[in-house]
Parts: C-alpha cells; sequence; structure tokens
C-alpha cells in the first residue's frame, strides 16, 4: 500500500464549471499507487470489468479526505461516508445511463493501457438534467448534449451523485483502471425537484 501524495492540481489548471447550472470539477489527481498490482490486474481483465481493493493500490483514508477536501471546496458539500471503489475496465465494458443517490460522485482514471481505435473508448459521459432534454429533437440546440470525458490518466471530474452519467463502450485491445468515490451527506444545491 502506498500513499496519495499528490492533491490536485492548483484552481488555475483545474475547472469548477457550471454545466447547465450544475457545478462540475475536472482537474488531475495523481496519486501514488501499486503500478505493479495494477498492471497485473489490467493484464488479467481483458473483457468486461473486474473490482479490485481501493485500500490494495493507495491509501484510502487520505483518498476520502482528498475527494472530500475538493468537494467541500468545489461544490460546497461535505459528506457523513466517502466510499471508494476501484475496478479495472476491459473490452465491452460500459455503463448504460445511470442515476445516483450520493451527494456527490467522482471518477479518477488511474491508468490507461493498450490503444483504442477512437477517443471516446471508455469515456465518462455526464447527461443535461434539464428538464425536456429527453425530449430534445436534436440534441445540443440547446438541450440534451452529453459531455463526454477522454479517458486520460489522471483526469479527475466530480459531479452532484443526482447527475445522470454513463460509460461508453471500452474498444478491444484498451483496458483502463478507475477509482470511484461516492458520498453520503446532504446532497447540493441545485439538485432538481
Amino acid at each position: 500500500m502506498t500513499t496519495l501524495s499528490a492533491l490536485p492540481v492548483p484552481a488555475g489548471q483545474a475547472i469548477l464549471d457550471d454545466l447547465w447550472t450544475t457545478p462540475v470539477w475536472l482537474g488531475t489527481i495523481q496519486p501514488v499507487i501499486d503500478h505493479d498490482l495494477l498492471r497485473a490486474q489490467m493484464l488479467r481483465t481483458t473483457h468486461g470489468a473486474r473490482d479490485i481493493d481501493p485500500g490494495d493500490l493507495l491509501d484510502v483514508g487520505q483518498a476520502r479526505a482528498v475527494f472530500g477536501t475538493l468537494a467541500q471546496t468545489a461544490l460546497q458539500v461535505g459528506a457523513d461516508e466517502v466510499r471508494l471503489s476501484a475496478q479495472i475496465w476491459g473490452a465491452d465494458h460500459r455503463v448504460p445511463l445511470a442515476y445516483g443517490h450520493a451527494a456527490w460522485t467522482a471518477w479518477c482514471y488511474l491508468a490507461v493501457d493498450g490503444h483504442a481505435p477512437h477517443d471516446r473508448s471508455g469515456a465518462v459521459c455526464l447527461h443535461d438534467p434539464r428538464a425536456g432534454c429527453d425530449a430534445a429533437s436534436v440534441p445540443g440546440l440547446p438541450w440534451g448534449r452529453a459531455i463526454t470525458l477522454k479517458a486520460q490518466v489522471g483526469l479527475t471530474v466530480l459531479a452532484p451523485g443526482w447527475l445522470a452519467h454513463s460509460v461508453l463502450p471500452v474498444s478491444p485491445g484498451h483496458a483502463l483502471a478507475v477509482l470511484t468515490a461516492q458520498a453520503s451527506g446532504d446532497p447540493v444545491v441545485g439538485e432538481p425537484g
């Protein structure tokens, strides 16, 4: 086990964007991880997804503190408890449109291996929560367009837990290691009613 020694990048390099009147933090976190264990797990996961114990990869106490501090600073919401999970995503893994009940959710790409034929392999998508977006005849004009975040080592996104999200299918020959944090606690101001 190693420690999470790097904190989020300075505010000048990170973005707190007001997407659809919803605060979303996008930046980079570079935790110190057990690369040998992670590489072995990625080689074993060529298809689907595999759960791994985040405690085998990094200092979970410090990771919870970093995500909790970031959420308090960026989204002005605390957490009663921060739950961490880690997964390896192999070929054909995807997450269909999902909604959560956490106060906030964060995704951090820990590692990316192989080459994808396109840049959307394993990308996290955040979906427009505004009323009427599902009825837009042309997504993006002005409703219904998802924000797609390309899988890159260190890329971290923190958003309200109720925000609809999905993960695009992972291409064959591509593997991703992802740390997810979810917090129980008070919902973020601006949650759709």
